[in-house]
């Protein structure tokens, strides 16, 4: 039986489009081997190792990647190439820990159901399943590779953890010296809860606006809500929304407006709303009481200062661990870097 050409036309169409998009991924994603062949001189140069791990090539490919990402990690220019030892020692790094992760560590608590709750929690960002699954796909994923990425990371991440685990461990006597030690920068300072309604004198008369704050704050005292009259009438377009509130302010010397005598030997009273004048206008000011600075206890403090150390501690571990296995394997050759010392 004779195909028609129309048929045929179709089957010729579908192919082209199957191979149009083979080449689109391997030449722009995945920069297969059509690409190794278009660019034998980058791809080769691209493959060249700047370190080695347990046999294992780290290229310079890889190395400009992880620069890639790591500089806009930290918002630097993505052309900051400043760093590059340290950028080695980071790849060597996470390939010593994911050689550990993978090959010889059997006692790491099993990762594939949380791995599968992180895709799924990624997922729930993309419009859809269909847009979740393009954008791993221009990154060079399926989901079942990515899915072993978080696996792989998240058992990677187990191993440093139980590595820093034994020397993170805060007890009283240490949390009692820590606190003895620091607890004159522990002082929080005065405090009150603060909202106020501003009329912007730039540009303006004077006079006039301080007439208009002056019959505002007459229809507060006749019993009109404060937090009525801000939304409507206040200047301040981030807290008139919320009724005028600008939350707690503290005494700590960064205090935006000092016009407002908020503390000091003669602060403004409590729960009573005041005229104030500012260089930028004029306010309406209904302040809260007076919090006197005060020093937490040990009891008050004791959960987030245990929570600082043991996070300053797991950082010290982790870097001890890093340096240790890397003195390590470079002894026993097991770690090279190419033109490092």
């Amino acid at each position: 039986m004779r195909i028609s050409s129309l048929k045929l036309t179709a089957i010729k169409l579908a192919l082209f489009t199957t191979v149009l998009g083979y080449l689109a991924i391997d030449l722009w994603v995945v920069e297969g081997p059509v690409y190794r062949i278009l660019h034998p001189l980058q791809t080769a140069a691209a493959e060249e190792p700047v370190a080695s791990v347990n046999g294992e090539r780290i290229t310079r490919a890889q190395l400009a990647r992880h620069t890639a990402e790591q500089n806009l990690l930290a918002g630097r220019e993505s052309t900051d190439n400043s760093r590059p030892a340290t950028m080695v020692l980071g790849l060597v790094n996470n390939s010593m820990v994911r050689i550990q992760a993978r090959y010889n560590d059997r006692n790491l608590p099993p990762q594939k159901q949380e791995a599968q709750e992180e895709m799924a929690r990624l997922q729930s960002r993309a419009a859809d399943e269909h847009a979740f699954n393009a954008a791993l796909l221009s990154q060079g994923y399926t989901r079942e590779n990515f899915a072993a990425k978080l696996e792989a990371r998240l058992l990677e991440l187990a191993v440093l953890e139980r590595a820093a685990d034994k020397h993170t461990a805060v007890g009283n006597e240490a949390l009692k010296l820590h606190y003895d030690q620091l607890k004159d920068e522990l002082e929080i300072p005065a405090s009150r809860t603060v909202k106020h309604i501003f009329l912007a004198t730039l540009e303006k008369d004077p006079e006039t606006v301080k007439a208009t704050a002056e019959a505002l704050l007459a229809r507060i005292q006749a019993g009109e809500s404060f937090a009525d009259v801000a939304r409507e009438c206040s200047e301040d377009e981030r807290s008139a929304p919320k009724g005028g509130d600008l939350g707690t302010l503290y005494d700590d010397g960064t205090l935006p407006l000092e016009e407002l005598n908020l503390f000091g030997e003669s602060p403004l009273a409590a729960g009573t709303p005041a005229l104030v004048q500012s260089r930028w206008g004029w306010h309406i000011v209904l302040a809260g009481p007076v919090t006197p600075a005060y020093t937490p206890s040990l009891d008050e403090c004791r959960e987030s200062l245990r929570s600082a150390i043991e996070s300053a501690q797991r950082e010290l571990a982790t870097d001890a661990y890093f340096d240790t296995a890397l003195k390590e394997g470079r002894a026993k050759k097991h770690i090279i870097i190419y033109g490092g010392k």
